[in-house]
């Protein structure tokens, strides 16, 4: 409240928007530096348009690919007028040697309530690290409800306009929202709320807990998320905002991800305790809770949780999940029914490696592959329906599957023996390296 405090006293005292912002700059201890792209974003709202002037510094190149959104018209610097060109295909904008350049722009606005502008500003393409200050000033509602996504550093109403100023670290435009109609407005530390009805201790709570910096609850039926700017219809149930909310930051923390829908509803479920909508992802988390340990479970999610910048593959599912349980698995990769995992270790039948097949983990059982270890042992194995018939040397052995008392067990196909069942039935002796499974038989 303190800073919002200060730039009402500024404006008080008859200083300008645009003189604010360099008195502003001087008195906040982060001032830019030459290794961010800060913008200075002067807009003012006329009715059917923004008057945009958009001053950049920090700029360490002469040139930025930038993407100017259709809305935005009459583009022109102070220096030049086409500062702004077309160039193998892509928009550039040239930078004087100083690493300062100031625009101008106009945006056209759609007559209509409530007004939302997702895109308005001219966005720089870069991988330096990017800062915006956006003050509004809006000439035509003195008594508006102005929101974006930023961190409100000020306002302040007046008899002939009102006034915002917000400030954002990172990203490439400040998304816009306006409505006539009041809203109640309150304040929480770095949190500015705007609703039709006070929030519940809780539903405050989980928007303050994770780093939303506006929420806006609106009697139009319009709904738009980022992880710090959340904009809900008051007929929203709580869960269902919730579980969106939190599918909003998993896409950005995992960002150009390639996996089915069920996966985000899986991991959404996850979080917030809620039933999956998806029977996929119904199926993905009973197995997950009837698979693995609780402890096995948070460490699947923690390496989940530390890979973030990273983009999701079923693949990486698979890898993340193995880990945690101690072997490996397809389940993900092969969307299977059911969470199997094998021995990571290289089995080896005397002396002889068998690079394809795997001992099975199931149950807190090692299931040895059958037909790959007897066949390398020097025995026949056939099979006749639910009958497995074995013979070595004139020696002869039948086992049934799927009976009550089953020695030879069949999964997804392939038929395994229980490791103390082994001994029990032919001349086999089973031992462990920390790389390798030995299956020594005569």
């Amino acid at each position: 409240m303190w800073r919002i405090a200060f730039i009402s006293t500024f404006l008080f005292l008859g200083v300008s928007a645009g003189a604010l912002y360099y008195q502003w700059d001087e008195y906040h201890t982060e001032a830019t530096k030459q290794s961010v792209l800060q913008h200075d974003i002067e807009a003012k709202f006329t009715g059917k348009t923004i008057e945009v002037v958009h001053h950049i510094r920090g700029a360490v190149t002469n040139t930025y690919e930038v993407t100017v959104p259709k809305e935005v018209k009459d583009v022109s610097c102070v220096k030049q007028k086409q500062c702004v060109k077309q160039k193998n295909g892509k928009m550039i904008v040239n930078v004087p040697h100083t690493g300062t350049l100031s625009l101008t722009y106009r945006v056209t606005v759609a007559q209509k309530e409530p007004l939302f502008m997702k895109e308005w500003l001219i966005r720089f393409h870069t991988t330096q690290q990017q800062q915006m200050n956006v003050s509004l000033t809006d000439v035509v509602h003195p008594k508006g409800i102005w929101a974006a996504d930023g961190k409100l550093i000020g306002y302040v109403y007046k008899p002939s306009f009102s006034f915002f100023m917000w400030e954002k670290k990172g990203g490439q435009t400040v998304p816009l929202y306006f409505q006539t109609k009041p809203l109640r407005t309150s304040f929480d530390e770095d949190f500015s709320i705007y609703t039709t009805k006070p929030l519940n201790d809780a539903e405050r709570l989980f928007w303050r807990q994770n780093g939303v910096q506006t929420l806006v609850v609106t009697p139009f039926r319009l709904q738009y998320m980022t992880p710090t700017f959340v904009i809900i219809p008051d007929t929203s149930s709580f869960s269902d905002v919730q579980r969106a909310y939190v599918r909003v930051q998993l896409e950005q923390r995992f960002p150009n991800s390639v996996v089915p829908d069920w996966i985000w509803d899986f991991f959404v479920s996850y979080m917030t305790k809620t039933e999956p909508v998806t029977t996929k992802a119904k199926r993905a988390l009973q197995q997950l809770k009837q698979t693995l340990t609780k402890e096995e479970q948070q460490t699947f999610w923690t390496l989940v949780q530390t890979s973030g910048g990273q983009s999701l593959t079923m693949k990486k599912l698979d890898e993340w999940l193995g880990k945690a349980y101690g072997g490996n698995t397809t389940f993900f990769q092969r969307e299977q029914s059911y969470m199997t995992f094998t021995e990571r270790k290289m089995l080896v039948v005397n002396d002889v490696k068998l690079p394809t097949a795997h001992v099975l983990l199931k149950d807190g059982q090692q299931l040895f592959p059958f037909v790959p270890i007897m066949r390398a042992l020097g025995y026949t194995v056939q099979r006749s329906g639910e009958a497995v018939f074995i013979e070595k040397d004139g020696a002869r052995w039948r086992f049934f599957i799927n009976g009550t008392k089953t020695v030879v067990q069949q999964w997804d196909g392939t038929l395994y023996m229980e490791r103390t069942e082994f001994p029990k039935w032919f001349s086999v002796y089973i031992s462990e390296t920390s790389e390798e499974i030995h299956v020594v038989g005569q």
